[in-house]
């Protein structure tokens, strides 16, 4: 590679560190940059983890066991729990513990701005089902949960995560090329 090709494209890493700083900068748009510098540079390990963050993760993970298993660290967050009238609904720790851990699948374009994520009751029967089963007491036997959310502070951690793993490539990458 050229020394002024080599140049230009640490000049795009570094604008590309400082536009992840501004909050107005969309983090698909830094990812898609992201991409294209390590596609340039021939760094494919890096293209898995990126192509996962533009497209969601379940473009490759298809069980929610594989999914946990997988998901980096900041993209499992806590669920809150709602019955059919949107009264908040408290579990005992031991079921939380096997199902309140949510995994944010979602693509980076979905998360960005918004409030909360929303699962319906319709990714939740298996859940009711064991703690129709598997409840402490009547009360928690009888629990039905309508929905699950992840609220905006959820979000906002998973898109800190998604930012400080890609500070970590941008700056591999100046390392390298001013190496």
């Amino acid at each position: 590679m050229s020394s002024n090709k080599k140049e230009e494209i640490l000049q795009i890493v570094k604008n590309t560190s400082v536009d992840l700083l501004d909050e107005r900068k969309s983090i698909h748009d830094i990812l898609l940059v992201c991409k294209n510098i390590c596609k340039t540079l021939q760094i494919s390990d890096k293209n898995t983890w990126l192509d996962l963050e533009i497209n969601g993760y379940l473009i490759k993970y298809k069980t929610r066991d594989e999914l946990y298993q997988n998901l980096p660290s900041y993209r499992k967050t806590d669920w809150k729990f709602y019955d059919l009238y949107g009264n908040p609904i408290s579990l005992p720790p031991d079921i939380v513990n096997l199902f309140g851990k949510s995994t944010v699948y979602h693509s980076v374009n979905d998360l960005e701005n918004k409030d909360q994520i929303i699962i319906g009751s319709q990714f939740l029967d298996k859940f009711n089902n064991f703690i129709t089963n598997h409840g402490m007491d009547y009360a928690s036997k009888n629990a039905r949960i309508h929905e699950a959310r992840i609220t905006k502070m959820e979000i906002s951690q998973v898109i800190s995560g998604i930012k400080a793993r890609i500070q970590e490539l941008l700056d591999t990458i100046i390392s390298i090329l001013e190496y």
